[in-house]
């Protein structure tokens, strides 16, 4: 375009799309190195008991993320963006609070950052959770506990129906299917290995993800959550960051999937 002349509203855009996908391509050509980066230094940080080499990861990792939260967002990868961000926020926590570094959270993280790489791979930009909007179903018999697992899928953006009778939350998986559902183990009437069971046996929410939110932590315990058709668990008391972590890998990881069928 000759200098002097302005760009008509159709040009503007046309360049802006431009720009936009040379963005994209930019970002898409780091992630490679990005991934192997995050993978490689979960692995130490896995590995290692020394605290100042703990600490010395989780800033590693927590800066690197922070650079793929901002980069995501300038690229318009929203779904990279949103699981960064809430990865960052769960790194910085670790990091401020080094006693919760534990199995369950290194695993969250360790999941979290396998799922960046499907999103890399996937080249999705537009909004995973735009089509529909997400719903989660919440069964803990306990109030508190309901209450804490509902503010945590809030940090998330994530929306919920949380109800105390598994035989309710029963019917709501038998009527129509959710993006998530996460269960107490210790319920009165049906406990929550019986409930997931008929669950799985439901058309609608067979292949659901499913969480069960529990304080038991004994083995048997365990197995009977993976015997039972659970896909993964978090013990209580637990942060609020990892299950909104853990919560959003699942819910973006099965849109993800849903969207690769059509």
């Amino acid at each position: 375009m000759a200098s002097g002349v302005p760009a008509t509203p159709e040009t503007a855009a046309s360049e802006d799309a431009e720009f936009q996908a040379e963005l994209v391509q930019a970002f898409l050509e780091n992630t490679p190195d990005t991934l192997i980066i995050l993978r490689r230094t979960i692995q130490e940080l896995s590995k290692t008991q020394e605290e100042t080499e703990r600490q010395e990861h989780l800033s590693q990792l927590y800066r690197r993320v922070h650079t793929l939260t901002g980069n995501a967002g300038l690229a318009g990868l929203h779904n990279v963006s949103q699981m960064a961000a809430a990865l960052e926020v769960l790194l910085r926590e670790l990091g401020d609070k080094p006693e919760t570094i534990t199995a369950s959270t290194l695993r969250t993280v360790s999941h979290a950052i396998d799922l960046l790489g499907e999103l890399f791979q996937s080249r999705t930009e537009g909004d995973l959770m735009a089509s529909q909007p997400v719903n989660v179903l919440v069964a803990d018999d306990e109030i508190l506990s309901r209450q804490a697992v509902t503010y945590a899928l809030e940090k998330a953006a994530l929306q919920s129906v949380s109800v105390a009778d598994p035989q309710m939350a029963l019917n709501l998986a038998t009527e129509k299917p959710f993006d998530l559902i996460i269960l107490d183990v210790l319920m009165p009437g049906l406990d929550g290995f019986e409930l997931c069971t008929k669950i799985r046996a439901l058309p609608t929410n067979k292949a659901t993800p499913l969480i069960f939110v529990t304080s038991l932590t004994d083995l048997q315990a365990r197995a009977r959550s993976s015997l039972s058709g659970g896909t993964d668990f978090i013990v209580k008391p637990f942060m609020f960051i990892e299950l909104s972590v853990k919560a959003l890998t699942y819910v973006l990881r099965s849109r993800l999937a849903q969207r690769k069928m059509f």
